[in-house]
């Protein structure tokens, strides 16, 4: 029987393995110098596992992050050169506000002077010029009230956009709310926003423009007083149109809600206000008529529904009076009311709940909002950009504003 010799060239020996190393049958001396081979790679490679650990243990962590730090303290004082810069900004900013209205007021005074002086001189005063006087005077002192309040101006100056959805073609300048969506008229659409800032659903409207939006958590469902179809509901879940033919018999403007009622305005002058019962069934309980609503020159151009209290407004065209009041919802008294003197046409103002009781004014035609108080004071006036159609309150911190260009939310 013959032998395989091992496959290390001249040797003689009987092959008695095979080794792995180089897949060869060899015999036993070549197989242990094979392993000696293996073995003496292993203390180099302990040396340089050895000098690679010494190393880590050499490394100053302070020294080598030293440029990093360095780097961070560059970037830190950049950005604190810009806040101070920010700050220095929006100081500048309240400081010409302040400067800016009390020059205004200033400015006012001087000409209020002048025609005291004039009248006095002249002798020929009437007591509509001391009314007049007096409502000037009046108007200035709340004027410099509101600036002596040391918080009035911070809100206008540090208040930002939260988020801006942008957009044309606004077809009508008014703006809905319930506790979860944005109702209003893009286009040829109705469009719903939801929390989140996003246009979840859009349904195809073909009537005319919408005079006003209302929600009715009672009805679930937003009601819609429009050009000529009359009273619409809009459903949230369906988007579905349904026609409220119990309500064609007028043609109305504005539209607000209670827990149990509807308050509708009639679109005329000596504007009319009808109260709806809500449930089983729509139906009229209540009308008022002028002189109780309003004077027979006089229009509501908008009605809101808060606590048991409504808040109009009411203009006057042939004198340019723009009147802000507050009326009980149960006998319609007035409990406050504030005039100023504005140059409005119909269609171009907005009114909302704020906080607190308050509310807000929205002039279209010169691009403001007015701050009233509950209690019946102008407290400031904000110019605004883009142009602002509308506003409402959205959930419990936000508001929406409607503006020539899209929907502007922001943070309360």
């Amino acid at each position: 029987m013959s032998q395989t010799l091992c496959a290390i060239n001249k040797c003689k020996r009987i092959s008695r393995a095979l080794c792995h190393c180089c897949n060869q049958d060899i015999c036993l001396l070549h197989l242990k110098e094979h392993y000696d081979i293996i073995l003496a790679q292993l203390n180099p490679l302990t040396d340089e596992i050895n000098a690679i650990d010494n190393r880590l243990i050499a490394i100053d962590i302070k020294d080598l992050i030293e440029e990093c730090r360095k780097q961070l303290e560059e970037w830190r004082d950049k950005y604190y050169k810009t806040i101070d810069n920010l700050f220095e900004q929006k100081y500048d900013e309240l400081e010409q506000m302040i400067i800016n209205k009390v020059d205004k007021q200033k400015d006012g005074i001087s000409l209020t002077r002048r025609t005291i002086t004039k009248l006095i001189e002249e002798q020929e005063a009437s007591q509509q010029d001391i009314n007049l006087i007096k409502t000037e005077i009046h108007q200035f002192n709340e004027n410099v009230n509101n600036i002596c309040n040391k918080n009035a101006d911070l809100h206008s100056v540090l208040s930002s956009t939260c988020k801006t959805i942008d957009f044309s073609g606004i077809k009508s300048p008014i703006i809905g709310t319930n506790d979860r969506y944005l109702l209003f008229h893009q286009n040829l659409y109705l469009c719903l926003i939801d929390y989140n800032f996003k246009i979840i659903k859009k349904l195809p409207w073909h009537f005319e423009r919408i005079q006003d939006i209302c929600w009715s958590s009672t009805l679930d469902r937003f009601i819609l007083t429009t050009e000529t179809c009359g009273i619409c509901f809009v459903h949230e879940n369906t988007i579905s149109l349904d026609n409220a033919n119990c309500l064609n018999n007028e043609k109305f403007h504005s539209c607000t809600c209670s827990n149990t009622s509807l308050y509708l305005t009639v679109d005329d002058y000596a504007s009319a206000i009808i109260e709806y019962r809500l449930l089983p069934s729509i139906e009229i309980i209540k009308q008022w008529k002028s002189p109780d609503t309003c004077t027979n020159d006089e229009y509501i151009d908008c009605i809101r529904y808060n606590n048991d209290r409504l808040g109009l407004v009411i203009q006057k065209f042939s004198e340019n009076i723009l009147k802000f009041e507050l009326r009980s919802v149960k006998t319609l008294d007035r409990l406050w009311s504030v005039q100023v003197n504005i140059d409005l046409k119909p269609y171009q103002c907005g009114y909302c709940l704020f906080n607190d009781h308050d509310w807000l004014f929205i002039n279209m035609s010169s691009s403001c909002i007015l701050h009233i108080t509950k209690d019946g004071k102008i407290k400031e006036k904000y110019d605004y950009n883009p142009k602002p159609y509308n506003a409402t309150l959205f959930g419990d911190n936000k508001l929406a504003i409607l503006t020539e260009s899209g929907v502007n939310f922001h943070k309360l």
